[in-house]
């Protein structure tokens, strides 16, 4: 019989990431889509030799413990949180790393790429969740700003494949980079398995944790100048102008940092009627959303949006700025508004507040779209973007 030479089995597809936006307890955007679409990856494609880089020492809840038989993680210092460590972090230490690691194909989560990497020829991939620091600057300190409009073009042109969060982002991505029709993808967000609807019992429990027991709108954002929650203070303070016998509350959820003093005098006409919660973890989301009567989101921009598909999840009615990416995301599941028209959400509200039968269709709608979006997919269209050529 004719001897067969031994041959061993090829070696596993090496796999790099940036996962710097994995910060325990500080999940949110760009970290909670690299999360989840890891995740998915990982149950997926266990053949392959993941090498996670981070920037600091991995909290429990972000390091994927057992999450895959050939998981490496890398600490790649200093922990990046300025434009002149993002540089020196994209251009010298992940460079070092793709190289010692013999990594095939890296993927950032965050739309930085190196601009070059000496000695190594592997496969370069970015997700773009946005653009609003070409849009909407004014919300973004400068040398942010200024970091990612240079960077992200670079980026975009350097990487092998896109990937952005909606259509709505790709077409932007097109248009302001002129970059191939075909290099780019869509990789929906989605909303986690734990969000769903409340029954009777939890929603008054919400309502009396939120909202002193009031039924209530809410929203779920920042408060920079694009999230545009002036126009729904202002819309809710005419809503208690036009329905003064409604014992409705608006609840609103997110950062406060930003001074605007138009929202602040907005804030103190609405008086005790609005509750500003501030930062609330992402575990108690689901009961907020849940509690509503509506979500409200009047945004002037996004890339995607995903307290929406969040708030739909947990058959909650959403009122949503009609610009940008919402009406590819919200489709016909809620009632889509001019951002900028106080009236026309005002008006929205009081039939929110008067008319069960449209919140009934509306929830039910919502929970139906919500159903279209999930990690499951858009995790393998990633996995077909990061595939060597």
């Amino acid at each position: 019989m004719p001897l067969h030479p031994h041959t061993s089995p090829p070696s596993p597809l090496r796999i790099g990431v940036n996962v710097r936006w994995l910060i325990a307890g500080k999940l949110e955007g760009t970290g909670w889509y690299t999360y989840r679409i890891l995740e998915q990856l990982f149950q997926s494609h266990p053949e392959v030799e993941w090498h996670l880089f981070y920037d600091r020492t991995p909290g429990e809840e972000v390091a994927f413990s057992g999450a895959s038989p050939s998981l490496h993680r890398h600490i790649l210092g200093p922990a990046a949180r300025h434009p002149w460590l993002w540089e020196y972090w994209n251009t010298v230490q992940i460079p070092r790393a793709l190289k010692k690691h013999q990594i095939e194909v890296y993927w950032s989560p965050d739309g930085l790429l190196p601009k070059r990497v000496r000695g190594w020829n592997g496969r370069m991939v970015t997700t773009i969740h946005d653009l609003n620091f070409v849009h909407q600057p004014e919300g973004i300190p400068a040398r942010v700003g200024a970091y990612y409009r240079r960077v992200v073009a670079q980026s975009a042109r350097r990487a092998d494949a896109l990937l952005t969060v909606s259509q709505k982002t790709k077409d932007d991505v097109l248009q302001t980079y002129r970059v191939p029709a075909d290099k780019v993808a869509v990789s929906y967000n989605a909303p986690a398995q734990t969000f769903r609807p409340l029954n009777a019992q939890e929603k008054v429990e919400a309502q009396k944790r939120f909202a002193m027991g009031f039924p209530y709108f809410c929203f779920v954002g920042a408060f920079t100048p694009r999230k545009n929650v002036r126009t729904l203070v202002e819309a809710f303070v005419d809503f208690r102008n036009r329905l003064p016998e409604a014992p409705h509350r608006l609840v609103l959820a997110g950062s406060t940092l930003h001074r605007d003093q138009a929202l602040r005098r907005a804030l103190e006409a609405a008086g005790d009627y609005v509750v500003t919660l501030g930062h609330v973890p992402g575990e108690d989301l689901q009961a907020l959303y849940g509690g509503a009567e509506a979500f409200c989101f009047p945004s002037l921009f996004e890339g995607f949006g995903i307290p929406l598909v969040e708030a739909m999840a947990c058959g909650c009615p959403v009122l949503s700025s009609s610009t940008s990416c919402m009406p590819e995301i919200v489709a016909d599941a809620g009632l889509l508004l001019d951002p900028m028209d106080v009236n026309a959400w005002s008006h929205a509200l009081i039939q929110m507040a008067q008319n069960p039968e449209m919140l009934a269709n509306y929830r039910e709608n919502g929970l139906a779209r919500a159903r279209d979006f999930g990690w499951e997919p858009s995790a393998e269209i990633v996995w077909k973007s990061l595939q060597p050529c």
